[in-house]
């Protein structure tokens, strides 16, 4: 929790500083300085997770999204022909957006599934709760994000499975999120996400391993930052840290890591388009953040990268 608060008291800090930190002049808009600051981040994505932006009233965002394999194999004859890993695809994902209101936002999407859950359907609702204002009225911007997820496939016929799903209802797991941010300036924005993971069903612990059972709830921590660097283009970083017994140093055989994505954006005139690297392959918060097999620091990254496009419905 000491990211949340450090940057809460960051945001408050600054909102006392107004002689120092005018917005209205380093956004150079002519909005009123009561009005809501614009484009903390351009869209409502990030490499892995959610942005605190939400789509516009009646608008529609669709949403192409890629993961490719390892850009590392442990041969470097297998890297050159598997492309570094762009031969094969991880994952992938289709999705819909809608504006509800101003503030609501609902989605849709389907994705083929990173960790051993596959054909995986996912709705969720996410609603601006504050927004930041010009003046620093308010000086965080405050987004809640409910998701449910649902697994199609085949049960598995393996009893130690994750996936030997029992009933329809151990298909489904779910995550709510808090999403707090404050563009400190027309360049940067910083962003925390504490976030709640339930799981219907996972692994019971292994007596020929000694390993432990997952849990069906945990907790994590996110921190994301965007910082732009031209009139149509940024850097963007997000990191999540789960709070999991089951993904602490003693069982580091289970190969979790801390997802950590960094990627390019670039705004292209109706599209928005992401390159990013991570080390996971899920899309959503109960995916990426309970699977990230590989490191970093290893090169067990992946080349990822998702196209956005908006719609006005009517």
């Amino acid at each position: 929790m000491k990211f949340l608060y450090i940057f809460i008291l960051a945001a408050l800090a600054t909102n006392s500083l107004k002689a120092q930190d005018d917005l209205s002049n380093l956004f150079k808009d002519d909005k009123k300085s009561h009005d809501p600051v614009s484009a903390t981040f351009k869209t409502t994505r990030l490499n892995m997770g959610h942005s605190i932006e939400v789509v516009g009233k009646h608008q529609l965002d669709v949403r192409i999204s890629h993961v490719f394999g390892e850009v590392h194999n442990t041969s470097s004859t297998a890297d050159l022909h598997s492309l570094y890993g762009l031969e094969s695809i991880s994952n992938v994902r289709i999705a819909f957006e809608y504006g509800v209101t101003s503030k609501l936002t609902a989605g849709l999407g389907r994705s083929k599934g990173f960790g051993a859950a596959k054909e995986l359907y996912d709705g969720f609702l996410k609603y601006k709760l504050l927004h930041q204002t010009i003046d620093n009225k308010i000086p965080i911007t405050v987004t809640l994000v409910g998701t449910a997820q649902v697994s199609g496939m085949i049960a598995s016929t393996d009893p130690t499975s994750e996936t030997s799903y029992g009933n329809f209802s151990q298909r489904w797991s779910y995550s709510t999120q808090v999403l707090i941010a404050r563009k400190f300036s027309e360049r940067l924005s910083l962003q925390v996400m504490p976030t709640w993971i339930h799981r219907n069903y996972v692994v019971a612990a292994n007596s020929a391993t000694g390993l432990p059972a997952d849990e069906n709830d945990y907790f994590a921590i996110g921190a994301a930052g965007r910082y732009k660097f031209s009139k149509r283009s940024a850097i963007i970083i997000d990191w999540f840290m789960p709070f999991s017994n089951f993904r602490t140093e003693e069982h580091k055989q289970n190969l979790y890591y801390n997802p950590l994505g960094i990627g390019y954006e670039i705004e292209t005139g109706g599209h928005v388009f992401h390159l990013s690297l991570v080390n996971t392959g899920g899309f959503s918060e109960q995916d990426f953040i309970s699977n990230s097999p590989t490191s970093w620091s290893k090169w067990g990254i992946r080349l990822g990268f998702n196209i956005s496009r908006w719609f006005t419905v009517y």
